[in-house]
């Protein structure tokens, strides 16, 4: 392509030419950092080849990944900060319960900051206040963060609560820890689709406290419980290797009879061999990972701050640990 008689370049020829937009010329001509970085080299060495020489060094773009005590997210945020560092990406880490002054400061000099911390929407805000211009993202939580990714919490509960009414179970007890950071979603979900399929099924919610040993809430519940539920569901996989580990050898006349469920996958931690093979609900954390670059890498429009809610597939996958409780209490009458 020739140069125009003054001498400049022609930026649509080149857009057309590299089947991009012009709008992407022209932001990376006016140093935009939210252009990926393959896009920008490419139209950088195009630009350049014509005679154009508008390359000057981009300010990198700076990540806070804001951590907590809770080894799934942890472990995924750190992930999520390996692929972004291999990217150019400068990323950094914080603690905002920890030392909230630190992570107000870091968030005052970035672009973007990753919530693996189940942040408040109040801690959400405190960033914003700082930083008018930061983008939010939390992983598996729900907020009013610019972009919260997470499976899909409520069509999991709601087909957990299907297989269950299918196989004829009306009294079902549901672990809820607090440590958990989806609990609610999911049990909200969950009851409300039980009540809808049927509105005389009884729910017992077996609360663990933040410090309580699963096996000792289990054997509170099930030592006091009149009648015993026939089916048990646990809100998260963490929970039901517990139960099979620390629960079933100390009550096990309580188990002989017990349909079990759960929600995640038993591989799913790369870090810890979950022990089950119950019926459950599962899905991919690797496509949270997966649509958090996308998200970054890939800014969306922030002029309204209007919230993005990502949710990765969910399916249910049966072992056979439910069982047909119709079938049980024909033959128990016969």
């Amino acid at each position: 392509m020739k140069k125009r008689p003054d001498g400049s370049v022609n930026f649509r020829q080149v857009a057309r030419d590299l089947g991009i937009s012009v709008m992407t010329v022209y932001r990376v001509v006016n140093g935009d950092v939210h252009v990926r970085h393959q896009m920008r080299q490419k139209v950088i060495d195009e630009l350049n080849r014509r005679g154009c020489f508008v390359y000057s060094p981009q300010r990198q773009i700076r990540i806070l990944f804001d951590f907590t005590n809770h080894p799934y997210l942890s472990y995924y945020g750190h992930r999520l900060m390996e692929r972004l560092s291999a990217l150019g990406y400068t990323c950094l880490s914080s603690e905002h319960r920890k030392d909230y002054e630190l992570f107000l400061n870091l968030v005052s000099e970035c672009d973007t900051v990753v919530f693996a911390s189940i942040p408040t929407d109040d801690i959400i805000s405190a960033a914003r206040k700082v930083n008018k211009d930061i983008y939010t993202i939390t992983l598996s939580t729900s907020s009013n963060a610019d972009v919260t990714l997470s499976p899909n919490n409520v069509k999991g509960a709601e087909l957990a609560a299907r297989h269950l009414f299918d196989n004829g179970h009306t009294h079902i007890a549901v672990h809820c820890a607090d440590r958990h950071p989806t609990r609610m979603e999911r049990l909200k979900a969950f009851s409300g689709q039980m009540f809808c399929l049927n509105p005389d099924c009884r729910i017992d919610i077996i609360r663990e406290k933040i410090g309580s040993s699963t096996a000792e809430v289990l054997q509170e519940y099930f030592r006091n419980a009149d009648p015993v539920p026939t089916a048990l569901f646990f809100l998260a996989g963490e929970f039901a290797m517990l139960y099979r580990r620390d629960f079933e050898p100390v009550l096990p006349e309580k188990c002989h009879d017990l349909s079990l469920m759960t929600f995640d996958n038993p591989n799913d931690l790369e870090f810890v061999s979950l022990d089950y093979d119950f019926d459950r609900i599962e899905f991919c954390s690797n496509e949270l990972l997966d649509w958090a670059e996308y998200y970054i890498t890939n800014r969306p429009m922030m002029k309204k701050r209007t919230p993005i809610h990502t949710s990765t597939g969910v399916h249910l996958v049966i072992r056979g640990t439910v069982k047909n409780s119709k079938k049980r209490s024909s033959h128990v009458q016969k």
